[in-house]
């Protein structure tokens, strides 16, 4: 499948640009001949990427098609009005994409799964089954209900940790300024013979960032960039997972926000009824940690040989015995939807607290760290100033 550009001509000799999906030109000319569309150019688009819709595009998609669909208006019609939306969009040709699919009688499933890896498993899995049982409305739902809490927790995270990245922001920032600018300007009145060791070193440090400073900013950007990559690797992202789930305060907080994205995962596929075997098959695109997904294969093994869930997921360090007494609970009610639920909101409370008193922790840290630096460079400059000696012999 490619795009395609045309040139058009409407009914009162306006020139106009679109595009069209299909396999070949050929394939493009008789799918606008026979909607009796007249263009005067047509040619494949370059750089035709369908592009990736991000967390609150998602969103936003999910819940125009909602409440279309809500509306009583049919599934194709709905995203032919969402495509009209999205003219000029850097989206269209994903949403141009999912209609021309339609229109050529495929499923919606299908559809979402040919958009390039736009949207995960899960998501696909949920539309799926409702394509069976008639209940896209409802699938619709629970999809939209699963990204908002995903963004939600997205959220939280992002402002719990938003400050101490600030301060350590302002650390490197007053340390920046510092050495390029106070040090040097005081680096004259002191003798290079009399001076207090830590004088030096800080002295010695400005005159390396002045000469080595755009390749050091640099250096340190493209680490960054080396590190990002590095951990793309499974083994490397492996063993320094396993560092950081060694960590005391670190690991709890881990552990629970996996959990929470875990609980709210399954509830969504076993609230749009899919079977439980399968929902765990697709939790595992979903869940990117690799000890995550061994806890998943595991309890997968044990369900094929006949066990029940809450003994597949006994005795996994991933998984906390609470979680496994409300799956026992929910055996015996038969209500594991609603114990999933209750078990999604009460890890996500879990991460709120945990995020709380973690950013209550680092905070009082990175405060003494900034004064720490302030402190030292300012007693390294102002100490010399002490000695009245240095000062003769500097003259």
């Amino acid at each position: 499948m490619a795009v395609f550009e045309y040139k058009g001509v409407n009914e009162r000799g306006q020139t106009f640009k679109k595009k069209i999906w299909a396999e070949t030109l050929d394939n493009a000319k008789e799918a606008l001949q026979r909607d009796e569309i007249y263009f005067t150019e047509i040619c494949a688009k370059k750089n035709s990427g369908l592009g990736i819709l991000t967390l609150e595009e998602k969103i936003h998609f999910f819940q125009d098609l909602y409440q279309l669909l809500r509306a009583g208006i049919v599934l194709y019609e709905a995203i032919d009005l969402i495509l009209n939306k999205m003219e000029g969009a850097k989206n269209q040709l994903l949403f141009l994409s999912i209609r021309e699919a339609l229109e050529k009688g495929k499923s919606f499933s299908f559809a979402l799964e040919q958009s390039t890896g736009t949207f995960d498993s899960a998501t696909i899995g949920i539309v799926r089954t409702a394509e069976t049982s008639g209940q896209i409305v409802g699938a619709i739902k629970e999809i939209l209900e699963m990204l908002k809490k995903k963004q939600a927790l997205k959220k939280q995270v992002i402002a719990a940790i938003s400050y101490p990245v600030f301060l350590l922001g302002l650390a490197l920032i007053i340390l920046v300024v510092l050495l390029c600018f106070l040090v040097p300007s005081l680096k004259e009145l002191f003798s290079e013979k009399n001076i207090p060791l830590i004088t030096r070193g800080i002295l010695r440090a400005s005159d390396i960032f002045l000469e080595y400073g755009v390749f050091l900013i640099c250096s340190f950007v493209l680490g960054i960039f080396g590190l990002r990559q590095l951990f793309k690797q499974k083994k490397i992202a492996v063993y320094f997972g396993e560092i950081l789930f060694k960590i005391p305060v670190l690991a709890p907080f881990l552990k629970e926000l996996l959990l929470a994205r875990f609980c709210r995962t399954l509830y969504a596929l076993t609230a749009a009824n899919v079977p439980l075997v399968e929902s765990l098959e697709l939790c595992k695109s979903v869940m990117q940690n690799p000890f995550f997904l061994e806890t998943i294969e595991r309890a997968l093994t044990l369900l094929h040989q006949g066990s029940s869930i809450s003994k597949a997921f006994q005795g996994s360090p991933m998984i906390s015995p609470l979680f496994c007494r409300m799956l026992e609970t929910a055996e015996k009610s038969g209500e594991l939807k609603t114990v999933l639920e209750q078990a999604g909101e009460l890890y996500e409370q879990n991460v709120e607290t945990d995020l709380k008193k973690l950013v209550g922790v680092l905070q009082p840290f990175l405060i003494i760290f900034i004064g720490l630096i302030v402190g030292l460079i300012m007693i390294g400059t102002l100490l010399p100033m002490t000695d009245i000696r240095s000062f003769m012999e500097a003259s």
